[in-house]
């Protein structure tokens, strides 16, 4: 049987593009204006396609006014918007969402009254519930002194399966919400460089040495 290098090369560029791909964690830090938009979309590919969608069924739609900068967990400007609604907020993995997420939440009231905090349930493409988690909120001390000035705190969800859709719900006194730094595994993938590099080393060392095995047995 006779090898060429151009074959085995093509063999190793096939078998590449076969392995499988690295998980791609993102952040979204909703840094775009949305007031007054029912939706906000987040591109993680950069294929101009939306990745995850935050939507509201609140007419008057977002605001990005937020807390203030006294927050431990959220850096603004945030996603904001009312907890008046039976589901706050929601968001929507168009291509799917695996492992965990975490992101950052604050709540308009000032002291820490009961109950105040975040929910989150996510489900799959079938409407079943894949897991759902509840935080409290509270008055965290901040790095360079003082404390939160509104009511605070950081969710995260670990899940298996893989997520269609989230529900949010947010308790407190007062009526507003506001979250920051979503992040998670959203279906983007990135390759893997380092499993590649091994399998094309492997098939050169290969090519190589072929030709002094042909050349023994002769």
């Amino acid at each position: 049987m006779t090898f060429h290098l151009k074959s085995l090369a093509a063999l190793a560029l096939l078998a590449a593009l076969a392995l499988p791909a690295q998980a791609a964690i993102a952040t979204i830090t909703f840094d775009t204006l949305v007031t007054g938009q029912t939706s906000f979309g987040f591109d993680g590919d950069g294929d101009s396609i939306d990745d995850v969608v935050f939507s509201t069924t609140d007419p008057t739609g977002f605001n990005t006014l937020g807390p203030g900068l006294a927050q431990l967990y959220i850096s603004e400007p945030g996603l904001e918007g009312t907890t008046l609604l039976s589901a706050d907020l929601r968001v929507s993995f168009l291509n799917g969402a695996t492992g965990s997420v975490t992101f950052g939440f604050a709540l308009s009231t000032s002291g820490a009254a009961p109950g105040t905090g975040a929910s989150l349930a996510l489900y799959d493409s079938s409407d079943q519930l894949l897991g759902s988690a509840s935080v409290l909120g509270a008055l965290f001390s901040l790095p360079g002194g003082g404390t939160s000035t509104f009511v605070e705190g950081e969710l995260s969800l670990a899940f298996a399966g893989t997520a269609s859709y989230g529900l949010f719900d947010f308790t407190g006194a007062g009526d507003r919400y506001i979250i920051d730094n979503f992040s998670g595994n959203f279906g983007s993938v990135i390759p893997e460089p380092g499993s590649a590099l091994l399998l094309l080393l492997g098939v050169a060392a290969l090519a190589w040495r072929l030709p002094a095995r042909r050349r023994l047995m002769k």
